[in-house]
Formats: C-alpha cells, sequence, structure tokens
C-alpha cells in the first residue's frame, strides 16, 4: 500500500493527494477519471502491470495488450507529475 498518497472521491472525481506535504510547496490533487482510480488502486496493491491489465481487459472485454499500453501511458504521466506507486 501507499502510505504518501490518498485516492478520495468528491463531487463526483477521483482525487489522488499527497499526504506528505510540509506546507510550504503546495501539490496541487490531481484528478483521476474511474479507471485511473482503478489501475492506482491495484499498483498500490502491488499488481504488476501485466496483471492489472488483465483484470482490466476481462472487465471491460478487451485486448490486454491494449489495455497493458494504456496503463503504462497512465503510470508515465503520474511519474511526470513527479509521483510514484512506490513513493513512501
Amino acid at each position: 500500500m501507499n502510505a504518501r498518497y490518498s485516492l478520495r472521491k468528491a463531487a463526483g472525481i477521483y482525487w489522488l493527494l499527497d499526504m506528505q506535504q510540509d506546507g510550504k510547496n503546495y501539490i496541487e490533487p490531481i484528478a483521476l477519471n474511474e479507471s485511473g482510480a482503478r489501475i492506482w488502486e491495484l499498483a498500490s496493491q502491488g499488481l504488476e502491470v501485466s496483471a492489472i491489465a488483465e483484470l482490466l481487459a476481462k472487465q471491460y472485454g478487451i485486448g490486454a495488450e491494449m489495455v497493458k499500453e494504456d496503463i503504462l501511458q497512465f503510470l508515465e504521466g503520474l511519474e511526470a507529475a513527479g509521483v510514484s506507486i512506490g513513493d513512501k
């Protein structure tokens, strides 16, 4: 589980909040859609990208390889914003 970030839902939007801010440099919450929130939840539980892709592919009835590419892009976007699943 990722202790640094907390996923919350408010006003119909999922928000990824940095819970270890020192107050000096405010880090804005990151808005996630439902799929992004699900990916975050599964990845922060320690599931590998391929396992997440298989789960979501079955859930949505689409190919796992396409889902895997989308997951990798999502995670790269988070990293570009300074967020890593492994942050503690």
